[in-house]
């Protein structure tokens, strides 16, 4: 019989549900951790990681979908150690899908910002394996595959298009230009592809792979689908663009890019580009349309 459970739950990205602790609770206030809590009487660890996870985000996991990978000590802060089980488990589900019931905030995580994150003990002993177990079991990802194109102008104004009403995707949101992969198509000869064919731009080989996203269509079709973004940095300006698809397709200062209603894939994006180029600060841990970020 263990004393503690907790679950981490993957999303088809590999982010983790993880929960910032506000400072009423008694046990490592302020920091971060998987749901779960203590064992009642009588009850084994799978049966208490399935009634903490609820009581803190509202959902209603399958026993059966939880795969335990095993028990560890933990001393807690007032000298005394018990067990603690791990469980993880796939999820389809999105930030959207998620209450916080319990601390200060409960989202899904990029593993690559866990060391930046301050975690309860038992948390930061199981990063390890828990890397290597979502690694060992991929998402199960829709059919569709989409490619993106993110320009970059002299002044490092990024190229965004904002779609119109019609769309099934994301409409009257602003994104990259770009769309779906042709069946035989691969996601390099669709980059340039669509780029030509919304904004009459031809840059040969100027566009170079960056990043490889999963994005959440569930709205559209039900499914998190692949994409690939390229990039290139562009000598172009509005003048150049010709605006074919979508209501406009203009060069966008980076710092107006958190005022945007975003697609679902630039939400991604977006933040993990200009990251990368120091233009915004902070933790993407969740969906600006839910976390205000």
């Amino acid at each position: 019989m263990v004393d503690f459970a907790c679950v981490a739950l993957v999303d088809p990205r590999g982010h983790v549900l993880m929960q910032e602790r506000d400072d009423n609770t008694s046990r490592w206030p302020d920091r971060w951790a998987f749901p779960g809590g203590a064992v009642e009487v009588g009850e084994f660890g799978v049966t208490c990681a399935v009634r903490e996870f609820a009581e803190e985000t509202g959902v209603h996991l399958d026993p059966g979908s939880l795969t335990s990978l095993g028990t560890r000590p933990v001393t807690l802060p007032d000298g005394r150690t018990l067990s603690w089980e791990f469980f993880v488990s796939r999820t389809d589900l999105g930030q959207e899908d998620v209450r916080c019931l319990e601390g200060r905030r409960m989202v899904f995580v990029d593993p690559a910002h866990w060391r930046d994150l301050e975690m309860i003990p038992t948390t930061g002993n199981v990063l390890e394996l828990l890397q290597v177990w979502i690694a060992a079991n991929p998402p199960q990802l829709g059919e569709r595959r989409f490619a993106g194109v993110l320009l970059t102008d002299p002044r490092g104004w990024l190229l965004l298009q904002e779609r119109d009403e019609f769309p099934a995707i994301d409409p009257e949101c602003w994104g990259l230009p770009g769309g779906h992969v042709e069946p035989g198509e691969s996601f390099a000869d669709a980059a340039p592809r669509e780029l030509a064919e919304e904004t009459g731009l031809d840059l040969g080989d100027a566009l170079t792979f960056w990043r490889e996203f999963v994005v959440d269509h569930r709205a559209a079709h039900g499914t998190w689908d692949r994409m690939q973004v390229f990039t290139a940095s562009v000598d172009l300006t509005d003048a150049d663009v010709d605006c074919r698809e979508g209501r406009r397709i203009v060069f966008v200062d980076p710092a107006l890019v958190p005022e945007l209603r975003l697609t679902r894939a630039a939400e991604q994006i977006l933040p993990a580009h200009l990251a990368g180029h120091g233009e915004v600060a902070g933790l993407p841990v969740g969906s600006p349309r839910t976390l205000g970020t």
